[in-house]
């Protein structure tokens, strides 16, 4: 019989409930990735990598189905507290009445009987939140990667190491960590890009579940909190503009589970400044109110390493290395994004019952504020069409291009550096017309001032609504794609 042990499961990072039914949706690359693991018999160990509420624990849960397995949760705190509950867990598997009464909570003791769990058949062990335990006890890594090169390497079974700080995983897992010899794979879990999110949203108006992807972003947990049923403003009011509302207390809440790391003061600050448009660092500086540099940077270091709340662009044609003062720094999650411009400024408003004007005003912004977001749309799409074969040529790297003077929305560097694809966004209801398609083409033209322009590259043009017929007369002379939304969440055909 498969026995499935879970110890202490808090919450899961994504429990996505439609009429109170789980929903597992998309995940299909890490699912196979997992699944090759399992199959090949040998010993594993894998980090399951990926920032908070993005769905790893639903996801191990999903994957763990049908499979002996022991989910032990770490806890801030030391060894001493940790060893009785993880024993507990593995006593429990054991099916051993002596040992569930007397269960190990000594090092030894616990490495045995987990060998004891992998003799006769296969043991999925995840050790969920290992960053926490490490961070009580910088010998807990040494210690699991003593008994794997001496005994755990020649097991049945597989070890995921899970957890949400990003940069501590890092830390743990590569260069001279203790672990970093221990590892067999890995598996980074990101939030959904617009095509997967689109799956869990399926509004039966595209412009509505791009929309909404705007206000939540790729992470499953948010969008589960969207009802294809309600309208957008039915869900606003109901899950966001609503005190009562998860969503509406949601960076407040991701912001608490990391309270013992830092201070959450100067990453609210830090967020609330980049919303209200200040993208190079100077000015992030000045509107966040840090004394010095290296505060700031101290913050914005958990805020894009840890949390990946935020990010750094460059010009796709400068190296990422590059220090430059093109530099910008972007919010990367839509739903704080969202929130940092149209709920936090409303708060009082809406704890006053004032929550439809609210919801008003929010819909009223709505063509602003999801220029942004479309841009980001369309990189993604092309990055997934460049992956998907769809496009003439297969792309290196993809991003946005500017200068003091210019500004190009999309642009896709072929393997030697060379542009061979442009792209322009507008979330406009009014068509793309013959003067959007002029000024978009002189700021393309000015990339041949730092790349070599391929003679083939390919125009991508993405509107909300249509394009004008001069647009499409252009065109069907060039080598160029038109995308609306039917067009951006249409599966990409058969080649």
């Amino acid at each position: 019989m498969t026995k499935i042990v879970y110890l202490d499961i808090l919450s899961y990072d994504i429990l996505c409930r439609r009429g109170g039914r789980p929903m597992f949706v998309n995940r299909i690359r890490e699912i196979e990735a997992l699944e090759r693991f399992w199959r090949d018999q040998r010993a594993h160990c894998l980090p399951v990598t990926g920032r908070r509420r993005v769905g790893k624990t639903f996801l191990l849960e999903h994957f763990a189905a049908g499979k002996r397995v022991v989910y032990y949760r770490c806890r801030l705190q030391g060894t001493p507290e940790q060893l009785p509950r993880l024993g507990e867990a593995l006593a429990e598997q054991s099916g051993d009445a002596v040992l569930r009464a007397n269960p190990p909570a000594a090092w030894e003791s616990i490495f045995l009987l987990l060998e004891r769990l992998c003799a006769n058949d296969r043991l999925l062990l995840i050790l969920d939140e290992i960053p926490y335990w490490a961070a009580r006890d910088d010998a807990v890594p040494s210690i699991w990667q003593n008994w794997w090169d001496e005994r755990g390497r020649h097991l049945n079974m597989m070890l995921v190491l899970c957890g949400s700080a990003v940069q501590m995983m890092e830390k743990l897992f590569t260069g001279d960590a203790p672990l970093a010899g221990c590892v067999t794979g890995r598996v980074p879990v990101s939030p959904f890009d617009f095509r997967a999110a689109a799956d869990m949203l399926s509004f039966p108006d595209p412009i509505d579940t791009l929309t909404a992807y705007g206000m939540l972003g790729g992470v499953p947990l948010y969008l589960s909190f969207f009802s294809p049923t309600r309208t957008l403003r039915e869900n606003l009011l109901t899950s966001v503009v609503s005190t009562s509302a998860r969503l509406y207390v949601e960076p407040s809440a991701v912001f608490a589970a990391h309270h013992e790391s830092y201070s959450p003061d100067g990453a609210l600050r830090v967020l609330r400044a980049i919303a209200q448009r200040n993208h190079q660092w100077s000015s992030i500086l000045t509107a966040s109110r840090f004394s010095t540099a290296t505060g700031l940077a101290k913050v914005m270091d958990r805020l894009i390493g840890d949390l990946g709340l935020v990010e750094r662009l460059l010009p796709v044609t400068e190296s990422r290395e590059s220090r430059t003062y093109r530099t910008q720094y972007r919010i990367a999650d839509n739903l704080f994004l969202f929130w940092f411009q149209f709920i936090e400024p409303n708060m009082q408003h809406i704890e006053f019952g004032d929550a439809e004007r609210v919801v008003d005003a929010i819909l009223a912004g709505m063509t602003e504020y999801m220029g942004a977001i479309f841009e980001r749309i369309a990189l993604e799409w092309t990055r997934a069409a460049s992956g998907a074969g769809r496009l003439p040529i297969r792309l290196a790297r993809v991003g946005s291009w500017w200068t003091g003077d210019h500004d190009v929305d999309v642009v896709g560097l072929d393997q030697r550096g060379e542009v061979a694809l442009t792209g322009e966004c507008k979330w406009t209801n009014a068509p793309l017309g013959g003067d959007e398609l002029r000024s978009y083409l002189d700021h393309a033209r000015a990339l041949g001032g730092v790349a070599r322009v391929r003679p083939d590259c390919v125009h991508t043009l993405f509107c909300k609504s249509d394009f004008s017929e001069e647009v499409r007369r252009w065109a069907a002379g060039h080598p160029a794609i038109l995308l609306t939304p039917t067009e951006l969440l249409a599966p990409f055909s058969a080649a």
